[in-house]
């Protein structure tokens, strides 16, 4: 295959990358943080024109969720034919990914079973779902044990920032908390299967039904749990 001068530039290639890194809302030190490389080297290959070695392309490739094709040359976009590859995030991981944790999770943690997910984009229509709202998270907690268990893969709606029924993904201080969510009187009760668990309430302000605790956020609502035999 032949590809045009311009979009095999290292500038072209740069500006591939941060459009993808905008529509993730990623900075240079998330993004550093996800392919394993000091914010320095992101930033020298962004801004100063320090070439991106084969490893590094390929660690570009599963963070932004594309193509290694697409980032070299332009000709392949994150989503190929009739699926697309969603990088795999520990809840904690997406939650500073996207700023509702204020640093990175602690070195050393549980990665995800699976680093990158391909799923059919027929299968994000059947939720009405769409790639650049979806995420897929591995469950390291046995917190909802018998909806979702430890290792379980699950596709979580990141424009669902309010809470309504369901099970959801939630940021409460520095913790990242998969719990049950039901309406109560005052607000909403966020329960567990775990007996060990003991539940809480969300109380919520009476004019903008927002949390009265600014230290609860909503980070996403559990859609589906992901079946890898059928995929």
């Amino acid at each position: 295959m032949q590809y045009s001068p311009e979009a095999i530039t290292h500038e072209a290639f740069v500006s591939r990358v941060q459009d993808l890194m905008k529509r993730q809302d990623l900075s240079a030190l998330k993004l550093s943080y996800l392919v394993n490389e000091a914010e320095s080297t992101v930033k020298n290959m962004l801004y100063k024109g320090t070439s991106c070695p084969r490893e590094r392309l390929i660690e570009l490739a599963r963070a932004l969720e594309t193509t290694v094709e697409y980032l070299s040359t332009g000709s392949d976009g994150p989503q190929t034919g009739d699926s697309v590859s969603l990088l795999v995030h520990t809840p904690e991981n997406l939650a500073f990914t996207l700023n509702f944790l204020p640093s990175a999770p602690a070195e050393g943690g549980v990665d995800p079973v699976m680093k990158t997910l391909p799923i059919p984009l027929r299968l994000l229509g059947e939720y009405g779902l769409t790639p650049d709202r979806t995420r897929a998270v591995s469950v390291n907690t046995d917190a909802m044990a018998g909806v979702v268990g430890r290792n379980d893969i699950v596709l979580v709606d990141i424009t669902k920032n309010s809470f309504d029924e369901g099970v959801f993904l939630i940021a409460l201080r520095n913790s990242v908390l998969i719990r049950q969510v039901s309406p109560v009187a005052t607000g909403f009760a966020l329960t567990s299967t775990n007996p060990n668990i003991m539940g809480t309430t969300v109380n919520l302000t009476a004019d903008t039904r927002e949390p009265k605790n600014n230290d609860t956020i909503v980070i996403g609502k559990l859609v589906c749990k992901v079946s890898l035999s059928a995929l």
